[in-house]
């Protein structure tokens, strides 16, 4: 495919792809690079809408339509993730290669089915987990892999807002997300921090989500979009998990979407028997010479991660390269996420076959 230029759709035109997947797209039809033939949404105003800000020639609000009409190379789905599923196996069966928005599906089961289908297709998949592309995750998976950390045994992430509740799109009903914080940012935090520890397999998983502020009248959701009806929230707004690998390493996970602490945290720290890093801002800590040693990054490139998931899927599907997140470490991703909420549902630990 490196001499013709890729033919894109996406599907679903929210804010995902208005905000963070239209504008790679278009810049790298700038390049010469695709054609964003068409896009796909179920609300008649809003793709006519992105159709028009981005010059878009078709539009559709059948999904199902455009496939049989397309022929395309690359179809970007960005629906809500109860749809992750089902349009990416149909996407796959009619030959395109899928870039899937976060989280992989709603579960284990229904991520096995796009595996089997861009297998049997012969096409690439793989879910867009922008954070790997972010230049501090990049200088730490860097320096872990070269061994300044030496033998990795422990990792934590935590991603906490104070208040921050997603007041647009589904988030906060169950049946069209399956959960909250945990598959809305917790899949980030996981997929990044075991993909910079190696990403071994995971065996169990202990977990505990509640849910304190979602469905209050009376929450100040500050800065976070239009009010959502509080009584249709029926998701988590705190998780906290323990998981345990194969190579013995285990990691620790907490993320809110609100929590009485004194302002949002978003860091990682993973530590070896040499040194420890941790993020935000990027550190790396040691000991030498009977001495206690610090090293702090000041100053990293800017490197906005959807931007570059998407100019290295298209790379990848032009130049029949490997993607970065491969199918069955997102596969892995949701099998810890349904432990987690199995194991809150029965009190203890769960196994991860």
């Amino acid at each position: 495919m490196a001499d013709k230029k890729l033919k894109v759709g996406l599907i679903g035109v929210g804010s995902i792809a208005q905000v963070c997947h239209l504008d790679a797209w278009k810049e790298l039809q700038g390049k010469g690079v695709v054609e964003v033939a068409a896009v796909c949404d179920i609300i008649p105003e809003r793709v006519e809408m992105v159709s028009e800000k981005w010059e878009v020639p078709k539009t559709y609000t059948n999904y199902k339509t455009m496939l049989k009409q397309g022929d395309f190379d690359i179809i970007d789905v960005c629906t809500q993730n109860r749809l992750h599923s089902s349009i990416s196996v149909d996407a796959l069966n009619a030959g395109a290669n899928v870039l899937c928005e976060k989280p992989m599906a709603m579960n284990a089961k229904e991520c096995e089915a796009m595996i089997a289908a861009a297998k049997d297709n012969k096409r690439k998949l793989m879910v867009a987990q922008n954070m790997r592309f972010e230049s501090a995750h990049e200088r730490v998976k860097a320096i872990i892999e070269r061994g300044d950390l030496g033998e990795v045994y422990f990792g934590q992430a935590q991603y906490l807002r104070r208040r921050g509740i997603p007041g647009w799109g589904k988030f906060h009903i169950k049946r069209e997300s399956a959960g909250g914080p945990l598959i809305d940012i917790g899949v980030h935090m996981l997929d990044l921090i075991i993909w910079l520890m190696g990403c071994p397999k995971p065996v169990s998983a202990t977990g505990h989500v509640s849910r304190k502020f979602g469905d209050r009248p009376d929450l100040c959701n500050k800065e976070w979009g239009v009010p959502y009806p509080h009584k249709e929230f029926d998701v988590e707004d705190h998780a906290a998990a323990f998981i345990r690998f194969d190579n013995g390493i285990a990691l620790s996970l907490e993320v809110s979407w609100a929590a009485n602490i004194p302002k949002d945290i978003q860091a990682l720290r993973i530590l070896g028997d040499k040194a420890g890093i941790t993020t935000d801002p990027l550190t790396v800590s040691s000991a030498a010479d009977n001495s206690l040693t610090t090293m702090q990054y000041d100053w990293l490139p800017e490197q906005e991660g959807h931007r570059m998931e998407i100019l290295h899927f298209a790379e990848c599907v032009r130049d029949g390269l490997p993607v970065r997140v491969k199918p069955q470490e997102s596969l892995r991703i949701q099998q810890i996420l349904d432990a987690i909420y199995e194991s809150s549902k029965k009190g203890k630990e769960v196994a991860i076959r």
